[in-house]
């Protein structure tokens, strides 16, 4: 092999050496990243499937053992539990032993009162899940 061919084929080996270390180090989405656009989702959801993709598997077994018909019925109570609560906004984000998440938040309630929120956002099979969400006002 010629000097010229080696320099061109060491240029592209270590251009790819380098494309793969930046992608392997992207950042990964925080708990709060993907609480936003589960709330994002939220708003946009027409029916409950579309919000199924963001939930634990407890939680997306539970919609899925309700009967088909009562779904609607579901999901309406779903959007009426997310809408109780406006301006929500991620105070901090602890991080467990475990690799999930405890998000505290902060919003208002129907009354316009000052309400804080806490939400346990797990990992499951490498991506983020919504479990169990309290609020207190």
């Amino acid at each position: 092999m010629t000097l010229g061919k080696t320099q061109r084929w060491s240029t592209i080996v270590l251009a790819l050496l380098v494309t793969g270390a930046w992608m392997q180090t992207a950042p990964a989405q925080t708990a709060t990243q993907f609480y936003k656009t589960y709330q994002a989702a939220c708003a946009k959801a027409t029916k409950v499937d579309d919000i199924l993709p963001f939930m634990t598997a407890d939680r997306k077994k539970q919609v899925e053992a309700t009967p088909a018909a009562q779904r609607p019925q579901m999901f309406e109570m779903i959007k009426m539990m997310m809408s109780m609560y406006t301006d929500v906004t991620v105070v901090k984000e602890d991080h467990n032993a475990d690799g999930s998440a405890t998000l505290t938040l902060s919003g208002l309630d129907s009354d316009k009162k000052k309400a804080t929120g806490k939400v346990s956002v797990v990992k499951e099979g490498g991506a983020w899940k919504v479990g169990l969400e309290s609020w207190s006002s």
